[in-house]
């Protein structure tokens, strides 16, 4: 972990723990999954969302009820997305997509279907956060092949058989709720990707944050120290993987999300700022 990073990591904890200390007592309802007549209104997943923009957090879906997305992004890109609570503790899903499925040249399909689950360990309570131990299969942006590059190139060099960003894997991440203000979910996790052509197996952490400005508009920022990938870290010299964003609910179970990724990209003028458009659905099986 070098110099820059260890600044980084400093910054975010202190900004966190300040936060939560100035929120304290003064936590909303726990993020808990109780079924019938006390069971909550399904735009509690507005205020307590099961995902960030990249990154999970430790909120699930009740046993019956269903969150589908569709993602646009880079190079004409789509990505759709389907998660089913199981259970009060189990969240499973699947995601499938790929680039040019919008705008012109072939569609080129990405490798594999990706794959979720959630399993609740700890239920959110006034003291206690809620914490999730979870997998997710299914990176972000580009699936990079051989053939995107049309000069030979060191294969160290370039980003290969992977996506531009590279799955969460295994994870384990903690949310916790308060309100003054405004309704604020703080997360923070640690993941292992499987993704690991480019030898660089290291775990990294990751922090989030959901902020409600009213009933229908909220905005969701994430960190992700990106340790366990040198390659997305080196256009930015180090910095992380910041993303922002803001969520509109038009209805009770529909929302549009815009999102700004990769804001710390700048590097000798470039940038890989990367902004993609997600809509979000959620509903249910067992309840009307």
């Amino acid at each position: 972990m070098n110099e820059q990073m260890r600044k980084s990591l400093s910054v975010s904890l202190v900004f966190f723990i300040l936060l939560a200390v100035s929120m304290s007592g003064a936590q909303i309802p726990s993020r808990g999954t109780t079924h019938g007549p006390t069971a909550e209104p399904t735009d509690n997943y507005f205020t307590k969302p099961t995902q960030l923009i990249d990154l999970p957090t430790a909120s699930i879906l009740r046993g019956g009820d269903l969150r589908g997305s569709i993602r646009l992004y880079e190079d004409g890109g789509v990505l759709g997305r389907l998660s089913v609570g199981i259970s009060r503790r189990i969240m499973f899903g699947v995601s499938y997509g790929g680039e040019n499925l919008i705008g012109m040249g072939d569609v080129a399909w990405n490798k594999v279907p990706g794959v979720h689950f959630a399993y609740r360990l700890i239920e959110e309570d006034l003291t206690m956060p809620a914490i999730v131990l979870g997998f997710d299969s299914q990176g972000y942006g580009k699936y990079w092949r051989k053939e995107d590059y049309s000069v030979a190139v060191r294969a160290d060099s370039v980003i290969k058989d992977r996506y531009s960003v590279k799955s969460r894997g295994f994870y384990v991440v903690g949310s916790k709720g308060y309100q003054s203000l405004w309704k604020v979910g703080l997360h923070a996790g640690i993941s292992y990707s499987m993704e690991r052509a480019d030898k660089d197996s290291d775990p990294t952490i990751f922090l989030g944050m959901d902020v409600q400005l009213s009933g229908d508009l909220a905005v969701i920022g994430e960190y992700d120290f990106a340790a366990n990938d040198d390659k997305l870290r080196s256009t930015n010299y180090g910095r992380g993987y910041l993303n922002a964003g803001f969520r509109w609910a038009f209805t009770s179970f529909m929302f549009l999300e815009f999102d700004i990724k990769n804001i710390l990209s700048e590097k000798n003028g470039d940038s890989n700022v990367v902004r993609i458009l997600r809509i979000g659905y959620y509903s249910s099986i067992l309840r009307q």
